[in-house]
């Protein structure tokens, strides 16, 4: 099995084992899965597993609540430079992209400001592809890591809360929502520090257009 990426860490295996622990509340016979008087190899690496694809289902609870969120929050902070007006970068910074897109990216267009979505999206891709490659994204995936880790967080406090529901244990459900509305906003704290520091770092990178290194042409066969 490969490691673990960052992202992979703290977005998907912890917010799953965190769901695991809060099922033991409400299925004891879960509790087979832990030794009495400890936690063997094996039996570790099967936590981990199982963490693993419960990080996966609460992740796309999660991804129902990003849309909702990013919906009422007028959009991904990374669409936002796409706005007439925004707080995420300066006017100065934004022009100062649309020149670098334009050099750097070979991209042949005036101004982000208004363009649809839609067409951003890709472009928005391409920004982040350069940074990655060009650039120093460690700042960008801690921001990133930590969104997807509080978007997980949420997502395990919703379910749970909703099995709490159903078991009538009403006031661990309260503390339950409670805690996925502090974490949602947690996410959307890191979600726009992630879309600052992407511009921020390509406004870094050089001006001159990148090049992919030409492949050498396979000689002919015989």
């Amino acid at each position: 099995m490969k490691k673990l990426t960052f992202y992979e860490q703290v977005g998907i295996l912890i917010p799953g084992s965190v769901f695991l622990f809060g099922l033991l509340f409400y299925f004891p016979a879960l509790r087979e899965v832990l030794a009495k008087d400890g936690v063997s190899v094996g039996q570790l690496g099967i936590f981990v597993l199982l963490s693993y694809a419960a990080g996966h289902l609460v992740a796309a609870v999660g991804n129902g609540g990003e849309s909702l969120l990013w919906r009422v929050a007028g959009g991904m902070p990374s669409d936002w430079i796409t706005k007439p007006e925004t707080k995420l970068l300066s006017p100065q910074q934004r022009e100062l992209v649309d020149k670098k897109i334009q050099t750097r990216l070979g991209i042949p267009i005036e101004t982000v400001r208004g363009l649809d979505r839609k067409v951003w999206w890709p472009i928005s891709r391409q920004l982040y592809t350069d940074v990655a490659r060009h650039g120093k994204p460690d700042r960008i995936d801690t921001f990133n890591g930590n969104y997807g880790l509080n978007r997980g967080l949420a997502g395990a406090c919703i379910v749970l809360a909703c099995i709490a529901a159903v078991k009538a244990s009403w006031l661990p459900a309260g503390l339950l929502i409670a805690f996925s509305i502090v974490y949602s906003y947690r996410a959307y704290r890191f979600g726009v520090h992630y879309g600052r520091e992407l511009y921020l770092q390509f406004l870094l990178l050089s001006d001159q257009q990148t090049k992919e290194p030409a492949h050498k042409k396979a000689s002919p066969k015989a």
